[in-house]
């Protein structure tokens, strides 16, 4: 059996001990005068037995012990076994009553209480002994009240820490419980962020070269085969890439703790192959690079910009219109990268109907790496998308590998 664990199991089941305390106290306050008096002295029993509920009614248990001795030293003016009863009651006192006043009123009884037992406990045939042996009586009794009620304070003290102990854990937990459900909405959060930019790119390059092989069979049927196998082929390999990053995003979702599963899928190194993609099918993009001289940026900073990229590029194929063109700059510099898409098709409000989540993705996706994310109409038409991403993380030789690094950002997410 563990150690305190005897305790423990007592203290669970107040009853087993406070039903024998009392019967025992009632009982030596009886045995010695069943001849005399057998009415009185069971009343006097009786409120003795009121240590039952000495811990659920700690005042009135202290009122009832102290009302029977008073009564008691009437008739008898030595000291009964029963008068122990005293001691349990004013501790009992001092432990379990939660207003302090009533606590010191205690003290304040014992004190009366104790006068009054060295009056009587040394009186003979009614005559008062000398006032030495009266003051060592008041003394001792004095003594006694207070250290069993210093005692009961005491254990007071010990179940007030006890049950602060408890809530502070409780509340600890509650807390946790708290920051895992806020962790899990926002890796949810980041997973759907990684969907609708991987979603929407790729339907919206199938839907462009669809329509485009569509549009090109309609006109002339005779010479459209080359065109129909190229816009096949690209929707095939745009189809391919979005089900090899679905199943990534899958792959967390069905094991959280797998950090291969949250290797980036893109960089500042993919932008090209993202902008040759859309123009295979149809739109006309430029680029513009001016990355030398300034050091590579961390890898989650470059996927965040190869995220703004494509969905910036999603948007020119979705909403700019037909014919519509597009420029694509990053540019580096010693503190930031900068991310630019532009076009010169339809602008104005058509761009964001408050349906979708890709400039809130975006935003959030720069917000989190520290920087600013702009998005507009242009002055001379058309629409134009800025992010401006602070690099506050050279990659040196020390670095992490970026499945490492991607990890570590996400979890900090």
């Amino acid at each position: 059996m563990k150690e305190g664990s005897v305790y423990d199991w007592f203290q669970r089941r107040p009853w087993l001990l406070d039903i024998p305390l009392a019967a025992v106290l009632a009982l030596l306050n009886w045995l010695p005068y069943t001849g005399s008096l057998p009415g009185y002295w069971v009343l006097l029993g009786l409120l003795l037995l009121t240590l039952v509920v000495r811990r659920t009614r700690p005042t009135l248990a202290f009122v009832a012990v102290s009302l029977a001795l008073a009564l008691r030293v009437i008739p008898v003016s030595n000291v009964l076994p029963g008068d122990v009863a005293f001691l349990v009651a004013i501790y009992s006192l001092a432990a379990y009553e939660p207003s302090r006043r009533l606590r010191l009123s205690g003290l304040g009884v014992a004190a009366v209480g104790s006068v009054v037992a060295g009056l009587r406990f040394t009186s003979v045939n009614g005559e008062l002994a000398s006032g030495t042996a009266m003051v060592a009586t008041t003394v001792a009794c004095a003594t006694a009240a207070l250290s069993a009620w210093m005692l009961g304070d005491l254990k007071r003290t010990r179940l007030q820490r006890i049950a602060d102990l408890r809530d502070r854990a409780e509340r600890v937990e509650r807390e946790r419980e708290r920051e895992l459900q806020l962790a899990a909405q926002e890796e949810r959060a980041a997973i759907a962020r990684e969907m609708h930019d991987v979603v929407a790119h790729a339907l919206s390059v199938i839907v462009v070269q669809a329509d485009g092989a569509a549009y090109a069979a309609e006109r002339s049927p005779r010479d459209t085969a080359p065109q129909s196998v190229a816009a096949l082929t690209t929707i095939g390999a745009t189809a391919r890439d979005a089900l090899s990053e679905t199943r990534r995003l899958v792959g967390v979702l069905r094991d959280p703790t797998s950090g291969a599963e949250l290797a980036p899928a893109g960089g500042l190194e993919q932008v090209g192959e993202l902008v040759e993609r859309v123009r295979a099918a149809g739109v006309r993009v430029t680029m513009r690079e001016e990355l030398d001289g300034h050091g590579a940026v961390p890898v989650g900073l470059g996927l965040a910009a190869y995220r703004v990229v494509q969905e910036g590029l999603t948007n020119v194929m979705k909403h700019a219109g037909p014919g519509a063109a597009a420029e694509v700059a990053v540019e580096r510099t010693p503190g930031a990268l900068r991310i630019t898409v532009s076009d010169d098709g339809i602008g104005g409000a058509s761009r964001d109907d408050g349906l979708g989540h890709g400039l809130p993705g975006m935003r959030e996706r720069v917000s989190f790496h520290g920087g600013v994310l702009t998005a507009g109409a242009r002055s001379g038409g058309g629409w134009q998308v800025r992010a401006t991403l602070p690099v506050t993380l050279p990659v040196t030789s020390d670095s992490p590998a970026p499945t490492e690094y991607w990890t570590a950002q996400e979890k900090q997410r």
